[in-house]
């Protein structure tokens, strides 16, 4: 919730809003070999005609399982066609796919591996006489030709003669005034689920006239009502982890903004960002055209502990929240904002932001504040990412520096990464801490540029400079009381 995950997951997943994908995205992986095993199929990804065809793949099995989805909901009959059309378009868009990346050769071993899944899948006996069969029926079933003479109260089917196809006619004479764009809309609605018991009840009376090909489709229909192969089923919801992570960040590129692969040590040993910025404050800004200020970020090996100060509205916590949120779209094997990343994914991602004092626990701030701590310290390990925010501001500047450097040197003893957010300077000047500074305009102290620079902290001299803006400071005071 403080790093605003929820959001970001819920903006990522969009009209996919399905079960197992927000599940994915909210399940950190613990296993270096996992995060790399998704961090390669990204980098394959990346190549334009893996992308295409992977898109063509996922949106053309979408089809297929829309296809399906509705037959419990059809007549007699209607439902076995639909099952039977969809099976070419099917057999198309694997067959399609397996070509693209035979071609493309992807390096990862999650497509490279699906690649040769689907060569074998496709060569395969079963896989060639669904397509067989599938074709040789709908074209028994295309052959069919009837009649129908309606009077009141009656309708009577029967076989054709030599009798001219008047609807044929009708679409030759009114095709001249289509266009291109108009035949494929309608090659890409050509079905329907609005059938009229009228229409059903004709239909079953073609199908007594024409037994062969009507027995023949419902054969097809009980043998193969689970045709699609269950690897590649897998696969086409796997995918969608990949291609909806994809579509949010195209988003933020067509801006500008950078996404990258970050580089990952299996021991902690550098933190560097490069042009990072807060994923879920970016994407509001874009809705609203407001610009987006990105941040780097360095810690050498051996330096754990990075104090933030700053002004108020400077953009301190946004920067602590966007350092969280790399990390952990990096434990998720995702592509994090910036230009380029070399961190370590840590075991856990511990947040202390300020709460709302909460009657119903019985303590006061300080001690909730003292308690969340205390309980943060307990889980934290050597490996785990800690950020803090505007702790202990419930009580005096004496006491909060006091139990600040004491909440910093248990951090130091334990090795945890930790991005402490305060107004109390004199915890950025405590010997081992980074100092991390929310930077303001030279010309004009009161303008914020959001940026964050590694620097010693600087309250006195912020504080300073507004005191000349305002002809406040003690020279100034003396020469107005002398006059």
């Amino acid at each position: 919730m403080d790093l605003n995950l929820d959001y970001i997951v819920s903006s990522i997943t969009g009209k996919r809003r399905e079960e197992y994908l927000e599940k994915l995205y909210l399940t950190p992986l613990r296993s270096f070999e996992n995060i790399r095993f998704r961090q390669d199929v990204f980098r394959d990804l990346q190549r334009e005609e893996i992308l295409k065809a992977t898109r063509e793949f996922s949106w053309e099995m979408s089809r297929v399982k829309r296809y399906l989805s509705g037959i419990g909901r059809l007549y007699r009959y209607q439902a076995e066609r639909w099952l039977l059309d969809s099976v070419p378009i099917y057999c198309d868009c694997v067959t399609r796919f397996c070509k693209a990346l035979r071609t493309s050769r992807p390096e990862s071993e999650g497509l490279a591996s699906f690649s040769r899944y689907l060569e074998q899948y496709v060569s395969s006996d079963s896989f060639q006489n669904l397509r067989k069969q599938a074709e040789r029926i709908i074209t028994d079933l295309d052959g069919v030709r009837f009649k129908m003479v309606i009077s009141p109260g009656k309708i009577r089917v029967s076989r054709c003669q030599n009798e001219p196809d008047l609807g044929q006619e009708i679409r030759e004479l009114f095709s001249r005034f289509s266009s291109p764009k108009d035949q494929q809309i309608s090659r890409k609605y050509t079905r329907s689920g609005g059938m009229s018991h009228v229409e059903a009840a004709v239909l079953g009376m073609v199908a007594k006239l024409f037994p062969e090909p009507f027995d023949e489709m419902i054969s097809f229909f009980e043998k193969n009502r689970n045709y699609i192969d269950e690897g590649i089923e897998d696969f086409h919801r796997g995918i969608q982890f990949y291609l909806s992570y994809i579509d949010f960040t195209d988003k933020f590129r067509n801006s500008g903004l950078s996404f990258c692969i970050p580089f990952i040590h299996e021991n902690r040993c550098e933190t560097v960002l490069r042009e990072s910025f807060d994923l879920a404050l970016a994407h509001n800004l874009l809705k609203t055209g407001g610009k987006v200020v990105t941040n780097d970020l360095s810690l050498n090996s051996g330096e754990s502990i990075a104090v933030v100060t700053g002004p108020n509205h400077g953009g301190k916590t946004t920067f602590a929240k966007s350092v969280g949120q790399v990390h952990y779209l990096a434990s998720l094997g995702l592509p994090v904002p910036g230009k380029s990343a070399s961190i370590s994914v840590p075991d856990n991602i511990f947040t202390h932001f300020e709460r709302e004092e909460n009657i119903d626990n019985l303590r006061g701030k300080l001690e909730d504040d003292l308690f969340r701590i205390h309980q943060i310290m307990e889980k934290a390990t050597s490996r785990s990412l800690i950020i803090i925010n505007e702790m202990l501001s419930s009580t005096t500047l004496k006491d909060s520096l006091m139990l600040g450097k004491k909440i910093l040197e248990r951090i130091r003893e334990k090795g945890t990464l930790c991005f402490y957010v305060t107004f109390i300077d004199e915890l950025a000047e405590i010997e081992g801490v980074v100092s991390l500074v929310g930077s303001v305009s030279p010309e004009d102290p009161e303008v914020r540029t959001f940026r964050i620079e590694r620097r010693p902290a600087d309250g006195l001299a912020y504080a300073m400079a507004l005191a000349r803006k305002y002809s406040l400071t003690h020279d100034d005071i003396i020469r107005r009381v002398g006059s």
